[in-house]
């Protein structure tokens, strides 16, 4: 996790440096930034943790946010600008999710779907682009826009297929537009990884579905019987 260094410049007033290791690896590069406001640092720090230990997207270091020219208007077939577009308007899905869901776009699919399009008419995002991201998902390789030096974590088969769904409702979505963007999904066919997991890196369990699962949940095991929803006493 990114955190604050307090410096003492020679005049004597305090400088604070935001540090921490690229992709939160310990073997990942060290990168800083200096402010001297600590409230502007607290709040770049939380960026960083923000972004999975990345820089914000953005950011040019030593200079802040680069604002566009006011001509430049973000293409909104551009996936990076779609995907976020598109989890804002979901219905269908809890507070916790809608937190989540940005989240998850910023750290595992922008840095290889950041500067492709959701439509055909751009440099589409096509079926060979999906299943490269599903293997280096697989094996913790940086996407292809990850700033040098990223360490990335290999991911799990449960992992990787939630993620994998969220992206195809994302394209999916462009397909149903009227007018379509594009006429095909990219994920509709893709080959997920099987096999056994020891451990899940991400957890994608809602609230309310972990309230269901701890409510069947006894303190003891092998010693209920009954009904879903029917909690007995232990026997002997």
């Amino acid at each position: 996790m990114a955190y604050i260094r307090t410096n003492e410049r020679l005049g004597g007033e305090p400088s604070y440096t935001v540090m921490w290791r690229v992709g939160g690896s310990r073997t990942g590069k060290t990168q800083r930034e200096t402010f001297d406001d600590e409230d502007v640092a607290k709040r770049f720090r939380d960026l960083v943790n923000g972004h999975g230990q990345q820089w914000p997207p953005g950011w040019v270091k030593g200079v802040g946010f680069v604002e566009p020219d006011e001509d430049t208007v973000p293409d909104p077939e551009m996936f990076r600008v779609y995907a976020h577009a598109h989890v804002a308007l979901l219905t269908d899905i809890s507070d916790h999710t809608r937190i989540n869901y940005p989240r998850f776009i910023d750290r595992h699919m922008i840095p290889w779907f950041g500067e492709l399009s959701v439509s055909s008419r751009g440099p589409k995002i096509t079926r060979d682009h999906v299943s490269q991201w599903i293997l280096d998902l697989k094996d913790g390789t940086p996407g292809p826009l990850h700033p040098p030096g990223t360490k990335r974590r290999a991911y799990a088969r449960k992992t990787i297929a939630n993620l994998h769904g969220l992206l195809f409702g994302i394209l999916q979505s462009a397909v149903d537009a009227d007018p379509a963007l594009r006429d095909s999904n990219p994920c509709a066919h893709t080959k997920l990884p099987k096999g056994d997991d020891t451990e899940d890196d991400e957890v994608f369990l809602e609230p309310e579905e972990f309230a269901v699962l701890r409510k069947h949940i006894t303190g003891r095991c092998g010693r209920h019987r009954g009904r879903p929803g029917e909690h007995r006493p232990p026997v002997g």
